[in-house]
């Protein structure tokens, strides 16, 4: 078969027929030939036969930035973000005036908290000339994170000028007004954009908007839509996934998802599961953790599985078991607290005050929102100065290295898993945190805590109120306006107790 049937195949959108036409590589593939293999596969959403077509003609054919910048849309809907990285940055190396490759290079650079150039690259893909309304959506996005909403704002609506019909724009001004806690203005903007197009994107943004409003049926039916985005669980097993109804003898496979808080929170469903035929399947630094305390086995998600009948992705739980739990009890589900337990080790150092005050003032930098959740830690130690105590930071990562001379006890040599972490915090008097998975595991196991929440807080917190519906010995803390932590800092001195 000719080049050009290949070629007249793809201009007439049979992909599979321009795919077979050009048949299997072979040595003497020009650059022609691999370009409408690819871009074949790229249409058919075959994205890992793309790649290996793009990848083998990179090897052959040098200096041909869409090479790359193909190679790069193939990983991004692979899941595998730090490779599209490395294929746009090379793409862009070649001929730095590919203005796609640089638009979905702040796109990357974003959800990898790399913000600053995510807006670099989203400037440069707008002078560069790209599609206008694109790349300002783009730049939005950047802005939004950093927590610019007013140039934010002014480039949705720029967009939205240009393309009154862009639902990206659409739904990112909406989550705009959702981070303002305007759900009025965000709900005509999210049904605007579903009725331009039905995408999981939009459809998870916002489940997220009404469960953090209260809307609990609605929310849990949107947010499934996450399971159809790219990579969306981390083991996705071969057995078909559960619809809900009774097990029976079936045995069940829940896997993790998200972050570690995530699996601490939804765990909590297992009394609703009826069996004790269940297999959890969760990260490493849980396992010891959740053991003693869940119905059937906890196994390590990376290690050996046991085969199972059916599987539930475990932020499902609440959709799964609607039948079961209704209206706020799909959010809230009542169960006997603290439903963790903790270790008798290791001991927490021995101090010289009444009382022990831990300390978390930062999540994982790798979070999504975590610019948003957590506090340099020279604001939080205004504490310090007012309360007598003994305060340790019970937790590990990079923010530790904030402490410097400040009186606040290292903890990290001695915590290696979340058992670890919860036997400290289960000698602590009371907990100060930020929102990340250790407010979890001090909710789960009855610690008293304060939380302290960013203006817009995940939904599980609600949308304001001081008292926790998940935890009752967790006390929340708002900021009063977006981005006011000193504000919130004085909240929680003026709240905090004096014994």
């Amino acid at each position: 078969m000719s080049l050009q049937d290949a070629i007249n195949a793809l201009k007439n959108n049979d992909f599979e027929g321009a795919r077979l036409k050009i048949g299997p590589v072979t040595s003497s593939f020009t650059v022609q030939h691999f370009l409408i293999k690819g871009l074949a596969e790229l249409s058919l959403k075959d994205w890992a036969s793309a790649r290996e077509t793009f990848a083998c003609a990179i090897t052959r054919v040098k200096g041909k930035p869409f090479l790359w910048l193909n190679k790069g849309i193939a990983e991004e809907n692979l899941g595998l973000s730090e490779d599209a990285m490395a294929s746009y940055e090379a793409c862009l190396a070649v001929d730095p005036s590919q203005a796609l490759a640089c638009g979905n290079l702040s796109n990357l650079y974003r959800n990898a908290n790399r913000l600053t150039e995510a807006e670099t690259m989203a400037r440069r893909a707008l002078d560069l000339g790209a599609d206008k309304a694109e790349a300002l959506n783009c730049l939005g996005l950047a802005l939004a994170r950093q927590g610019k909403a007013v140039e934010a704002k002014e480039c949705f609506e720029q967009a939205l000028t240009l393309n009154p019909n862009h639902p990206l724009a659409l739904t990112n001004m909406a989550d705009l007004f959702v981070d303002a806690l305007d759900f009025d203005k965000a709900w005509p903007l999210f049904a605007k954009a579903h009725a331009i197009t039905d995408s999981p994107d939009i459809r998870r943004t916002e489940g997220l908007a009404r469960l953090l409003a209260g809307d609990f049926v609605r929310g849990f039916s949107l947010f499934e839509a996450r399971l159809e985005e790219p990579a969306a669980l981390r083991h996705r097993p071969a057995c078909p996934l559960w619809d809900g109804k009774p097990l029976g003898d079936r045995r069940l496979l829940v896997v993790a998802e998200q972050g570690l808080g995530d699996v601490i929170h939804f765990c909590r469903y297992q009394h609703f599961l009826n069996s004790d035929k269940i297999v959890w399947a969760v990260p490493r630094p849980l396992v010891r953790l959740l053991s003693p305390s869940l119905r059937g086995t906890v196994v390590d998600e990376d290690g050996d599985v046991p085969a199972c009948d059916v599987f539930a992705p475990i932020a499902s739980l609440p959709w799964l078991l609607r039948d079961a739990l209704s209206g706020e009890a799909l959010a809230f589900p009542p169960v006997a607290m603290p439903y963790l337990n903790a270790p008798m080790e290791p001991i927490l150092p021995l101090g010289t005050h009444k009382l022990s005050i831990g300390l978390v003032w930062a999540g994982s930098f790798s979070h999504k929102r975590d610019r948003e959740r957590s506090i340099p830690l020279e604001i939080l130690a205004a504490l310090l100065d007012c309360v007598e105590a003994d305060f340790y930071a019970p937790f590990i990562g990079k923010a530790l290295d904030q402490i410097g001379p400040l009186p606040l006890t290292r903890l990290d040599d001695r915590i290696h898993d979340f058992a670890d972490t919860a036997s400290l915090l289960n000698q602590l008097d009371v907990l100060v945190c930020v929102d990340t998975a250790i407010a979890h595991l001090a909710g789960a196991l009855g610690v008293r805590t304060f939380l302290l929440l960013p203006f817009c807080p995940d939904w599980r917190w609600g949308k304001e109120g001081n008292i926790s519906r998940l935890y009752p010995s967790v006390t929340l803390v708002r900021q009063p306006s977006p981005g006011d932590w000193e504000g919130a800092v004085k909240k929680l001195i003026k709240s905090f107790p004096s014994d």
